[in-house]
């Protein structure tokens, strides 16, 4: 009789701590969505069912209504931020409410932790400050040579390849490959060939960082939703392999460079030694809305090599995979409409031969207008990161309403939903480049925030410049040779189906492509 007591008694009181922790949104007045016993919104994404952005895509539509929607993570309340006015409040106009994304950062257990991207409050301040004129035109152009000769090796690979008959890719690997060299030259200093060697270590670096499997969806689920228990337990973000490998190639780098002081290449790394050294950057002349803010270069803190390695593993993660997975769906859509490939072709054409240029040069892509609306439609319809997150850093109420959220809340924003919304885009699953021929924003019929690919505020993409340059070179180069189609029709009139283990937005299962040289 005393086992069913005090199986009764144990029952009772999970029921009620249950009801207490599930009680939150209700004393908010706040509506929500009514969570699973114990895991709250994790079991979908946990059991794989769909990837996190058709996941938060998928609650927007079920609630977009409401313009913002508690939600549980396990126990822990989280807010859906549905407004496109709203969202604006967040990223930029009461932005010191919200500068935090709420990543779990240990640099002592995982130093690679501490980078621009999950850095909270002054520290993450203070380091946008440093690395903003890293990442100016004028420094973009000065490495521009180094990302075209990249894209050459790409070039000359296909031809030989379609010439010997291998028509057949998976652009989505070729794309990653041209991406990793980009990347471990302007951000490692290493000239790399991972286009022709499949091998090559900072190639299977990259595939170790996205491979798909368990224990990185696991990771990352605790990274966005769970931080605490990852400090709590001393989770790594990363595998001891990727650490190892990261501060290895930039200690080589750096002790190089400085042991030989007439060795200089115009890269990232190069701006991250001027860091260390002396703590600032100077400001290109063109770039002075990049300038340090009121901050003098004495004030200036040198950059630690932690914080260096830190920096060079986010580039290496961001540029790598972003870039070459946007390339790709762009690609797709372009196979999928094919009237709007030749449109883009047509266009490099002209703007080639006007040049008199057999190479695309840093000017002639600002020229081609076209082909980046192609970019920027392809980012609509598949954002590469389908979900931005922020944490609340001190109670704010939202602009017409009685709701206040209080610190510490996690607010989540649907991106890929609200660029998907009917509402906002006319027949938004067409793909239609011409949306954004004199709109940076797609002609969307909204106010507030409603395009956000980099996110957008002070704490936007640092890289933007840098990701939609390679995208765009990488794009130019292969349509001016080459035209491509699906080799799986169905996918003419169907959407591919997300990798539900992947926290960006990529293609479940490889999507091939026939190359054609053009006449």
């Amino acid at each position: 009789m005393s086992v069913w007591i005090t199986i009764a008694f144990v029952v009772a009181i999970i029921y009620f701590i249950n009801q207490y922790f599930f009680s939150y949104w209700t004393k908010q007045g706040i509506p929500f969505k009514e969570p699973t016993f114990l895991l709250g919104e994790f079991w979908d994404i946990l059991t794989l069912k769909r990837g996190l952005g058709d996941y938060f895509e998928q609650l927007y539509k079920k609630y977009k209504n409401n313009k913002i929607f508690g939600l549980y993570c396990s126990y822990r309340p989280t807010l859906l931020v549905n407004d496109p006015v709203l969202i604006q409040e967040v990223m930029i106009k009461d932005f010191t409410s919200f500068h935090d994304r709420g990543f779990p950062v240990d640099e002592e257990n995982d130093p690679l932790s501490a980078n621009l991207f999950e850095l909270s409050g002054q520290r993450w301040r203070d380091l946008r400050v440093k690395l903003s004129p890293t990442f100016t035109s004028g420094k973009l152009k000065s490495m521009y040579p180094t990302i075209r000769d990249c894209a050459q090796v790409m070039e000359n690979y296909l031809e030989k390849e379609v010439k010997s008959g291998n028509k057949v890719y998976d652009m989505r690997d070729l794309l990653a490959r041209f991406t990793t060299n980009v990347i471990s030259s302007v951000a490692f200093g290493i000239d790399n060939d991972c286009i022709n060697d499949r091998d090559n270590i900072f190639r299977k670096i990259g595939l170790k960082i996205f491979e798909s499997n368990y224990k990185s969806m696991f990771r990352n689920i605790l990274s966005f939703f769970l931080p605490k228990l990852m400090l709590l337990f001393k989770i790594r973000s990363v595998d001891r392999e990727v650490e190892d490998f990261i501060v290895s190639i930039v200690k080589q780098t750096i002790d190089h460079r400085e042991n030989d002081k007439s060795y200089e290449r115009k890269d990232f790394m190069q701006l991250m030694i001027l860091l260390k050294n002396q703590g600032y950057i100077s400001v290109d002349k063109d770039d002075k809305k990049d300038e340090l803010n009121g901050h003098d270069h004495n004030d200036m803190k040198k950059l630690t090599f932690n914080e260096i390695a830190a920096q060079a593993f986010l580039f290496f993660i961001a540029g790598f995979e972003t870039s070459s997975s946007t390339s790709n769906l762009c690609l797709l859509e372009l196979c999928k409409n094919p009237k709007t490939q030749t449109k883009a072709q047509e266009e490099i054409d002209r703007v080639m031969k006007a040049a008199n240029s057999k190479e695309v040069t840093y000017d002639m892509l600002g020229e081609m207008k076209y082909l980046e609306c192609c970019i920027d439609e392809a980012l609509r319809k598949y954002p590469i990161v389908p979900m931005l997150n922020r944490e609340c850093t001190k109670d704010h109420t939202f602009t017409g309403t009685k709701h206040t959220i209080e610190k510490g809340t996690t607010l989540f924003i649907p991106v890929q939903g609200i660029q998907r919304d009917p509402d906002i885009y006319d027949n938004p699953m067409e793909f239609r480049p011409e949306r954004f021929l004199d709109s940076p924003t797609g002609n969307g019929n909204s106010k507030g925030l409603f395009y956000m690919p980099f996110g957008d505020g002070p704490r936007n993409c640092i890289g933007a410049r840098m990701g939609k340059l390679q995208t765009k070179l990488a794009l130019a180069v292969i349509l001016s040779k080459f035209s491509f189609e699906l080799v799986d029709k169905s996918l003419m009139d169907k959407e591919f189906e997300a990798d539900p283990a992947q926290f960006i937005t990529t293609p479940k299962e490889p999507i091939m492509l026939k190359v054609e040289a053009r006449v």
